[in-house]
């Protein structure tokens, strides 16, 4: 008889009070067009900090720097540094992933900067200055809903959409049949002076998330755990994998949402994932459920991260 190969094995050492790793950062707005984001991710082995200058509208980086605030060079190479700033030039938008993922090669570390990148790259994306009562020039849009929150986000809805293009059909909240949501109901945006900040104001957007994993109590599997907390959103993930790779429950909450009447629609295709059986392609099974334009980028982005975390078989 041989021994099973696990299907999944932690990419860090999990200690036996459980794993956390956290993820801090904010964005300046240095002026029109340039952001300055900086980010701090720390777990039991490392610490590491991103500072990135980023150009609207392409959200082009245009400057980094990275520093290894904690961590063996055995868990974080020194090179590492140097690398991560092969980057610059290079859009925080499609195909970011791809290219990090070459610019750090496998010196050992490459996953914390690749996880780490890959986070800034996502509060890059958040941060979209525009002139107050921008909205209003969708107003036209807007006359069949009645006056008050829904129509205002109404209007805010069409202008993100016109703005950031690529957003359109990204999820549940920007995808083309939403539109008449806002006449069926009570929509609420978030608060709009949040996006239009002056010249020189720092942490106008700021985010912060933690995950945690932790062996399950007869020892089989993990349970994992992801939350986020920013300037728009609070919301949660949570899974229970058992050993060959079946998700044993699934749940999401959130607390906080940019279009509040309309984004809790997604939260109840998290528990759809349950009996699930996951491999290497987590992401196209979680994509189909929880994400892509049925479901919710950020629910989708933190159920990722959880799996991410692990090393899957073949």
């Amino acid at each position: 008889m041989t021994n099973q190969i696990p299907l999944y094995v932690p990419s860090v050492p999990v200690p036996d009070h459980g794993y956390t790793r956290a993820f801090d950062a904010e964005i300046d707005y240095l002026e029109d067009p340039t952001l300055r984001v900086r980010g701090v991710q720390t777990d039991h082995q490392h610490s590491l900090e991103y500072v990135w200058i980023v150009r609207l509208p392409k959200y082009e980086i245009v400057h980094t720097t990275a520093r290894h605030l904690a961590g063996e060079p055995e868990v974080l190479s020194p090179e590492l540094v140097m690398r991560s700033a092969a980057i610059q030039g290079v859009c925080a938008t499609q195909g970011f992933t791809t290219k990090m993922r070459a610019a750090l090669g496998d010196l050992p570390g490459h996953q914390e900067h690749l996880v780490m990148a890959i986070e800034m790259a996502r509060v890059s994306l958040q941060g979209f200055p525009v002139p107050k009562d921008d909205h209003e020039r969708f107003a036209s849009m807007a006359t069949t809903v009645p006056p008050g929150p829904s129509q205002v986000a109404r209007m805010s809805w069409e202008r993100d959409r016109a703005g950031w293009p690529w957003i359109c059909n990204s999820c549940y909240a920007y995808r083309d049949e939403s539109a008449t949501l806002f006449e069926q109901r009570q929509i609420q945006c978030f608060d709009l002076d949040l996006i239009s900040p002056p010249p020189g104001q720092k942490r106008f957007f700021w985010r912060t998330k933690q995950l945690r994993v932790a062996t399950s109590p007869d020892g089989t599997g993990y349970v994992c755990r992801n939350a986020m907390n920013d300037t728009f959103h609070e919301l949660n993930v949570a899974f229970d994998l058992q050993a060959d790779g079946t998700i044993r429950s699934a749940r999401s909450q959130a607390q906080r949402l940019a279009f509040t009447g309309m984004c809790e629609d997604t939260q109840s295709r998290t528990p759809r994932l349950i009996g699930k059986k996951l491999d290497k392609r987590y992401a196209r099974l979680l994509a189909d459920h929880v994400g892509g334009r049925s479901g919710c980028s950020h629910l989708f982005d933190l159920s990722v991260d959880c799996l991410r975390f692990f090393q899957w078989q073949e």
